[in-house]
Formats: structure tokens, C-alpha cells, sequence
């Protein structure tokens, strides 16, 4: 009996495994779409991403929905699958390259598969008003100010445009300067245009610029490292090298309007106050903190720009503030930045208290005015603790119904106290004990949280320096032509990005990279070492340039950028 009772349990445990694992698969079941771009031209094309996670599944979603708006020009599908601490995550990738039928507001329909549904998207396709002037160049460039004239202190978008109508193996532009203008590199995206009838690749790199002086800023002119693919290499098998450059542009930079009277210069698109009470505000209790968060919302401001809020006192309430939490995003529209102030606040009487407004004066960079953001007065209900209540005293009619003299003098009391004085007192004493271990919790939560922050803090900070030696590594290698040596710093790059599973051989990180040209480089580099030809005319200039793109694209985030695709591949 005994090896079948051991035979009937391992059955049922294997049988409780596969149990949960379809469990966990049916769980992770998701179906989500996204673009690249949400604002195109007419002539422009974008890329539409369906992503279906969990086990997988035969067949695919139905894009006929898609043909009323767009034209397909291209649908690839992929699947991959990796493990990450002892979980296996897989997806099946579909990557549609569309264009727009016509101008306005185009839908992309919700699509159904495997019981999953995704959401719809908006996409606003524009009509071109004037195609930029390529006199019959197979590369130029543009560039486009959002606003040739701002406030200091304003962000104004700064975009450049490489047309290409010829295949590129590698486009790096060259960093810009300016002494007096806080940069940031805000989009970067590839897509692929119609001009006069004929396909060009088009890479468009949008900045924000702060300029923190009035007078004029001078963006000077930029210029476009290239390597252009023709057919045909040198002899050493390299791309051809070109350098294209930019115009130089200025803006007129006005100082603050003399009009304005906030407390901090804030020349923003929208700013917004909004709050969240962690406890209903009616229904607070004597002695109980409660959590209060009030935020900032900026669009066209740096978080280093939202100011720390000053909150006035409110009597009744003693106030706990922390640090305040800034965060900020980017994308073609800018720069949106939220500051997040969290205070802990102890009612220390009860009945109702007056909470003051919150004000913050903002410039409206849209209607060219200054405008006033508020979260309004308001009021909260405290609740006493119970015992609390004042003690009751004997009127002087309640004393007259005994027979007693009202004004006539009392003898001194004598004796123990009454028993709600004792009551009271304990209920003080408790109390204020209480409000000492509360306000000893909130500095220990403060101390801890700024503890783990600065710890987090170190720890990106190692994780990014890791990554920059890895990377400096890559360059040397690649520079002295060491193909060997090229393959284990790569390697070694490829673990300071993901620590957790480090790529196994150059295949792998291939895989894991978003940018085609660079998998295409890593996986020429590959067959080389493998057929043991390590002294191979190999482009390393090349495969730097590549994951230069790849590493621009994983610092901004982007979880789709896509790779360079070639206009001809079989060219």
C-alpha cells in the first residue's frame, strides 16, 4: 500500500501544479494595443502594436475593422517568451505599419481574441499644409519652433526632421548646447513619410527648451553623423559617410510681465490643485491622524520648477508635512510634471474646524494671462473621544430647589473628587500620552521612508553607473577591433541592464534590443565569431551606432520604438 499511497500523492500534486499554472495563465490573459504616434500627418504612416500575453493561442485578432480609416501596408507577428525569477511570461506580438485614408480624427477599433478585449485609440491625422522642400535631395533636413517668442522661464519645442528617401545603416545627431536654456530630449520616434510620390524615412527629435534669460536664444545649427547604405561599401566593407546640418534659429525671450504678482514665476500651458483625503473629512475623530495629499499638475513646467506649498494654520490641527514628491514625464507635447505634498494631520479638539484655501498663482501661457489655481475652504467634523465631555456643574436653580442660598459661602470640599473629575484626568493624561506616541510614529515612518529612499536612490544610482562602465567597456572593445573582447563586453552590458536574467550569448541580447539594425549588427557579429573568423572586416562603428539608437530609446522609456526599418530591404 505504501508505494501506491506514495504513487496516488505525487499524482495529485503534480495534477494541484498544472492546476496552477493554468490559473496563473488565465490570469495573466491581456490583450492590449498602442501606437507610436497619436498625431500624424496625412502622408505620414504609424505603427500599431497588439499585444497578447499568457499561454498562446492559434489564430490572431481580426484587423478588417482597421480598412474604413487606414490601409494595411504590413502585419508581422512574433512571439516571444522569458522567465524572470523562476516566472515564465510569454506574448504574441502583431506590428501593423497603417496609413491614414484621410484627415480628422480616425478610431482604431477595440479588438476581441481569446476571450481578452483591447481598448479603441484616437488618432488625429493632419492635413500637411506645406511639404518640406527636398529640391530633389535623397537626405535633408528641417527644423520647427512651436514659438519663435516666450516668457523666461517658458518652454518652447524645438523638433528636427532627417528625410532619407535611400536606406540608412546608422543616423546619430549631434548633442545640443545651450548655455542659457535647460534642455530635454523629450520624443524621438522614426516613421516613414510621402513626398512627391516617392517613400522617405523620417526621424523626428523633439526638445523642450527653458531659456532662463530674457533677450534672444540662439539654437545653433545642428549637424547629422550618417551612414548611408547605397548597395555598395568601401573597402573595408563600411557604409559611406555623409554629415547633413540644420539652420540656425533664434527666439525672443521676454522677461516676466510686470503684471504678474504670484509669489514664484509659473508660466505653464495648464497648472491644477487637486487633493484625497485618506479619511472622509466629515467623519474624523479626536486624537486620530489622518493623511491629506495635495497636488500640483503643470503641463509645460520641469518639476524642479512646481514651488513647496505653504499651508496657513488651522487651529484645532496639529500638522505633520513631508517631503514633497515631485515626478515628471515626457512626450511630443512637452513636459508634465506633479508635485505631491503628503501631510499627517492630528485633530487635537473637537466640533467643526475651518481648513483654509489653498492658492497658487500661475501664467497662462495659452491666453498670455495671469490665472489663479485653488482648492477652497472647506470644513471638517471632529468627533470627540469618548469621557471627554466637560463635567456637569449644579445650577444655581437646581441649588435654590434644595433649600439652598445660592450666595451664601461653601465650606471648603473635603473628601475624595468626584468620580468624572478622576475620569477626566485620565482621559487627559491618556490622551496626551497618545499624542506623543502618535507624533513619535510619524517621525519614525518619515525617518524610515527617507531611509528606503536614499537607499533606492543608491541603488539606481550603482545600477546606472554599472551600466555606463559596462557601455565604456562596448566602446573600447569596439574601437580596438577586438572582436572577442567586443562579444564579452557586450555580454557584460547586456547584465548591468538586466541584472536579474543576463543574456546568455549575443542571440539573446539581440532579442531583447528594440532597435532592428542593432539586432541585425549583434547577430552579423555572431555568425562571425562563431565560423571562427574573429579577423573579419566587421563595421564596429556601425553596431555602436545602433545601440547608441537602442540605448536613446530605453533612456526615454519607450516600451515600442521600433528599429529603423530599411524603405527597400532587399536593396
Amino acid at each position: 500500500m505504501k508505494p501506491f499511497a506514495t504513487h496516488l500523492r505525487a499524482t495529485l500534486q503534480t495534477t494541484l501544479l498544472m492546476i496552477l499554472l493554468l490559473a496563473s495563465h488565465t490570469q495573466a490573459q491581456e490583450l492590449i494595443a498602442n501606437v507610436d504616434r497619436e498625431t500624424i500627418g496625412l502622408n505620414d504612416t504609424l505603427t500599431l502594436t497588439v499585444r497578447q500575453t499568457g499561454r498562446t493561442l492559434t489564430g490572431g485578432p481580426d484587423f478588417d475593422g482597421l480598412r474604413r480609416d487606414f490601409d494595411i501596408l504590413s502585419n508581422q507577428r512574433s512571439h516571444q517568451m522569458r522567465i524572470v525569477n523562476g516566472d515564465m511570461e510569454g506574448w504574441t506580438e502583431w506590428r501593423l505599419m497603417l496609413a491614414p485614408k484621410r484627415a480628422g480624427t480616425l478610431n482604431i477599433p477595440a479588438f476581441e481574441f481569446g476571450g481578452s478585449q483591447s481598448e479603441p485609440i484616437t488618432v488625429t491625422v493632419q492635413e500637411r499644409q506645406q511639404q518640406p522642400d527636398s529640391e530633389g535631395r535623397d537626405i535633408f533636413v528641417e527644423t520647427e519652433l512651436n514659438k519663435e517668442r516666450v516668457h523666461v522661464q517658458e518652454q518652447v519645442l524645438f523638433t528636427v526632421r532627417l528625410y532619407s528617401r535611400v536606406n540608412l545603416d546608422g543616423a546619430e545627431i549631434q548633442p545640443l548646447e545651450l548655455n542659457d536654456a535647460v534642455i530635454k530630449a523629450v520624443n524621438e520616434e522614426n516613421y516613414i513619410s510621402q513626398i512627391d510620390g516617392r517613400q522617405h524615412i523620417v526621424l523626428e527629435t523633439t526638445f523642450a527648451l527653458f531659456p532662463q534669460r530674457s533677450g534672444t536664444l540662439e539654437i545653433p545649427s545642428l549637424v547629422y553623423e550618417l551612414a548611408v547604405s547605397r548597395g555598395q561599401r568601401d573597402f573595408w566593407g563600411r557604409s559611406s559617410r555623409q554629415r547633413v546640418r540644420t539652420d540656425a534659429l533664434t527666439v525672443t525671450v521676454d522677461p516676466t510681465p510686470d503684471q504678474y504678482t504670484g509669489n514664484t514665476w509659473l508660466p505653464a500651458r495648464n497648472l491644477q490643485l487637486s487633493e484625497h483625503w485618506g479619511t472622509d473629512p466629515d467623519s474624523l475623530r479626536q486624537g486620530e491622524p489622518v493623511t491629506r495629499r495635495i497636488t500640483i499638475q503643470a503641463d509645460g513646467l520641469t518639476a524642479a520648477q512646481l514651488p513647496a506649498l505653504t499651508l496657513e494654520e488651522t487651529p484645532g490641527l496639529t500638522l505633520y508635512p513631508d517631503r514633497p514628491q515631485t515626478e515628471e514625464q515626457v512626450n511630443a507635447s512637452g513636459v508634465q510634471s506633479t508635485s505631491t505634498l503628503t501631510l499627517a494631520m492630528v485633530p487635537n479638539q473637537s466640533g467643526r474646524l475651518e481648513i483654509p484655501a489653498v492658492t497658487l498663482t500661475w501664467w497662462d501661457t495659452e491666453a498670455d494671462q495671469m490665472r489663479t489655481a485653488e482648492l477652497p475652504a472647506s470644513t471638517v467634523n471632529v468627533t470627540a473621544i469618548p469621557g471627554a465631555a466637560p463635567a456637569s456643574e449644579v445650577t444655581p436653580s437646581r441649588e435654590r430647589e434644595n433649600g439652598e442660598d445660592a450666595t451664601a459661602p461653601r465650606p471648603a470640599a473635603s473628601g475624595p473628587a468626584p468620580l468624572v473629575t478622576v475620569v477626566l484626568g485620565i482621559a487627559t493624561a491618556l490622551l496626551s500620552a497618545l499624542s506623543l506616541w502618535l507624533a513619535f510614529l510619524v517621525w519614525r515612518l518619515k525617518t524610515d521612508l527617507a531611509a528606503r529612499e536614499a537607499q533606492a536612490r543608491g541603488e539606481r544610482d550603482r545600477a546606472r553607473a554599472a551600466r555606463g562602465r559596462a557601455w565604456q567597456g562596448v566602446k573600447r572593445a569596439a574601437k580596438a577591433d577586438d572582436l572577442h573582447a567586443l562579444r564579452r563586453a557586450l555580454l557584460d552590458w547586456g547584465t548591468a541592464i538586466w541584472p536579474d536574467v543576463p543574456p546568455r550569448g549575443l542571440t539573446d541580447l539581440a532579442e531583447r534590443l528594440d532597435d532592428d539594425v542593432a539586432r541585425v549588427r549583434l547577430q552579423e557579429l555572431d555568425a562571425i565569431l562563431f565560423k571562427g573568423e574573429p579577423d573579419s572586416s566587421f563595421d564596429t562603428t556601425a553596431l555602436l551606432q545602433a545601440l547608441n539608437q537602442s540605448r536613446a530609446g530605453h533612456r526615454s522609456r519607450r516600451t515600442d520604438t521600433g528599429g529603423l526599418k530599411p524603405l527597400y530591404p532587399y536593396s
